[in-house]
């Protein structure tokens, strides 16, 4: 059985000030943590500087029609001043005597070793609409279980940043709540100016931090808490019960989205043709000669052939193999959140489970980290062995075994056929 890594705690002077305060002093602005090498990814992010909303990064609508006594309406949403605006109303439409707004992205907010930050301004606490910021993935499936959904913030009391976790299992349907938190801000209602609310996950760890003070650290007993991509998700929500009509319409304004990862990529391949090596067993990254198998082996360099990398526009890698064309694509019909998922090799098809992050780790070696499960590139059994099969594993570096390291062997000379 392979050995799971310990994961290296961080110590953060910041935070631990923060927490320390009864009185602490907020920033209507905030920036990425100072413990970190924090790398914007602007195509996970959003600065709301448009005109009306960006259908490349956003879905207008979620994947719910209504939400207690408001129906979602897609004319209340629109882009205005550097905001994105969310509206709520005193309007009838699909059944209901009030309408709201919700947004999805389309994009992915990475897991393993990111910051998210949102700015923005939560309608006004007379009006008794929440406003929400939450991560979650539509559509809810088996193969994604626990589905989990992290609520950043949501306004059940506007003196308070309330943070909750809760899983949505599938087949059979299971909803649980995983834990909930209401930190004290000071104020009477965060709803009367802008704040920052922000979740980093890192070292197998939740933190939330409003206008950079942190609230809530919580360690997971669910990897897909702290690894899995999700979606960013902004709304206003029913759950306060009837909305107070005298006070609307009302906005709930959002002024950016961002997503940092920590790694200044340094290093990273450029786009070229490379063979793919375990820094322990020094073999290569192939597909299977012998058979028809889909997962990848490791094979001694001489026969194991090569890869095409390239850089994405958001930020992530494609390996392509020169020989047959199929990319390194993580199994996502089962298990996508498990240690020990089958890594394979299949044909493009622009899915997030064929994208990767190549972070630099020591030594000239790097971690192949899941754009979609968070999980690391890893030689099943840390095996030395010819043809030892290619799994997901959560990455830790704690532990003598470097079966989840990689190098990149740049090959100049193409002889695996042309280039892109």
């Amino acid at each position: 059985m392979m050995k799971k890594k310990q994961w290296k705690h961080m110590t953060m002077a910041v935070a631990a000030v923060a927490m320390i305060s009864q009185c602490p002093v907020l920033s209507a602005k905030a920036a990425p943590l100072e413990s970190g090498n924090w790398t914007l990814l602007p195509a996970a992010s959003d600065e709301f500087d448009g005109t009306s909303l960006d259908e490349a990064k956003w879905k207008n609508g979620i994947w719910y029609d209504v939400t207690s006594d408001l129906a979602f309406h897609p004319d209340n949403v629109s882009v205005r001043d550097g905001n994105l605006v969310l509206t709520a109303k005193k309007e009838t439409y699909n059944g209901k005597n009030y309408t709201a707004a919700a947004v999805e992205s389309k994009f992915e907010v990475p897991g393993t070793a990111t910051y998210v930050e949102v700015r923005a301004k939560a309608l006004d606490k007379k009006a008794n609409v929440l406003s929400a910021i939450w991560l979650q993935s539509s559509p809810l499936t088996w193969a994604m279980n626990p589905n989990p959904e992290i609520d950043i913030m949501e306004t059940f009391d506007y003196s308070k940043m309330t943070s909750t976790l809760h899983t949505w299992r599938q087949s059979p349907n299971l909803h649980l709540k995983m834990g909930s938190n209401g930190w004290n801000t000071g104020l009477d209602a965060i709803s009367a100016d802008y704040h920052t609310y922000a979740l980093e996950r890192r070292d197998g760890t939740l933190r939330f931090y409003f206008d950079g003070n942190l609230t809530w650290e919580r360690t997971s007993y669910e990897d897909s808490f702290v690894e899995l991509s999700r979606h960013m998700v902004l709304s206003l929500e029913g759950h306060l019960g009837a909305p107070v009509e005298e006070y609307l319409p009302g906005e709930f304004l959002i002024d950016y989205v961002r997503t940092y990862y920590d790694s200044d990529f340094a290093g990273a391949p450029t786009d070229g043709l490379y063979q793919i090596v375990n820094k322990q067993s020094g073999k290569a990254l192939s597909v299977p000669l012998e058979n028809n198998s889909t997962q990848l082996v490791q094979k001694d360099p001489v026969i194991a052939g090569a890869w095409r990398v390239r850089k994405e526009q958001d930020d992530t890698w494609i390996m392509e193999n020169a020989s047959n064309g199929h990319y390194v694509d993580l199994a996502a019909d089962g298990g996508v959140t498990s240690n020990g998922t089958p890594i394979l090799h299949y044909e493009s098809h622009g899915g997030i489970n064929q994208k990767w992050y190549i972070v630099p780790t020591e030594g000239g070696a790097f971690k192949i980290i899941s754009a979609l499960s968070g999980k690391s590139l890893c030689v099943k059994d840390a095996s030395m062995e010819e043809n030892a099969p290619i799994i997901q594993w959560t990455y830790g570096n704690d532990n003598e075994d470097d079966n989840d390291e990689w190098m990149f062997v740049r090959i100049e000379n193409d002889s695996w056929g042309s280039e892109w």
